[in-house]
């Protein structure tokens, strides 16, 4: 892809953050069964889980949250009453905002929030390093543009990571409702050529109209990408939207 096209599309989604921050925090406010399905990674279940902690591993538990949004899963964590130190880095200052908002009355879960553009070089630096038990990145990756930016997003979880690594990506091409909404390219300047496969524009029409640019993160690219990124997969399944499979879930470790 090239380097002006992949500017355009990720200016087009910070643009688009800007415009829905409101509307976006009303429609993700409840826990979807994807993420009620991974709080035994956590936690919050039984723990006959693949990457759970052995027997003598410390108990107090980091969860490192990229794309955290408005704090919905510190909320679902604190909840189900998973104590955890929580680190939650969002692109966008208004679901930031939001998220420490409603994540003040706390008891279980200790937060703390940072803005970071996933697509800059050293996003991760004022992570000063750390690393943690276990990173969350949910309906995220799908929003950068190109293989490479994606891969090399992945390669830095894994340097972020010492535990699992739980991922979701959106299957909206699977969908006949989503996929009767694309847009075409030429609404923004762009056509076919300039993209790659999976590549899509979908509007939103909830409170404002705007549109944003996603990529579907197939099995095929999933596997791809873990490979390359060092990474054994350790599972997948699929939940959540009016279908029940609208969200590929992965589990990811350090080889």
């Amino acid at each position: 892809m090239r380097e002006s096209v992949r500017q355009r599309l990720l200016q087009l989604n910070r643009d688009f953050y800007a415009q829905v921050a409101e509307p976006f925090d009303a429609t993700r406010q409840q826990a979807t069964p994807g993420l009620a399905a991974i709080l035994p990674y956590f936690g919050g279940a039984s723990k006959d889980l693949p990457g759970f902690p052995k027997p003598g591993e410390p108990e107090s538990l980091t969860v490192l949250d990229v794309g955290c949004g408005n704090g919905r899963f510190a909320r679902l964590l604190n909840d189900q009453g998973i104590a955890c130190a929580y680190t939650g880095v969002d692109g966008s200052s208004d679901l930031l905002r939001l998220a420490e908002s409603a994540t003040l009355d706390l008891d279980a879960v200790q937060c703390r929030f940072f803005q970071a553009d996933l697509s800059a070089p050293g996003w991760t630096t004022q992570l000063a390093g750390s690393r943690w038990d276990r990173l969350l990145c949910t309906a995220t990756l799908q929003h950068l543009p190109g293989y490479d930016l994606r891969l090399g997003v992945i390669r830095d979880f894994a340097r972020l990571c010492r535990g699992p690594i739980i991922l979701s990506f959106w299957q909206f091409l699977g969908s006949q409702r989503f996929r009767s909404r694309l847009i075409d390219w030429s609404t923004i300047g762009l056509d076919t050529a300039d993209t790659e496969n999976g590549d899509a524009l979908l509007p939103w029409k909830q409170g404002v109209e705007a549109t944003r640019y996603v990529h579907q993160v197939d099995e095929a690219e999933l596997h791809r990408l873990a490979d390359e990124a060092g990474l054994t997969l350790l599972d997948t399944f699929r939940a959540d939207g009016k279908e029940g499979n609208l969200n590929l879930y992965a589990i990811l470790q350090s080889t």
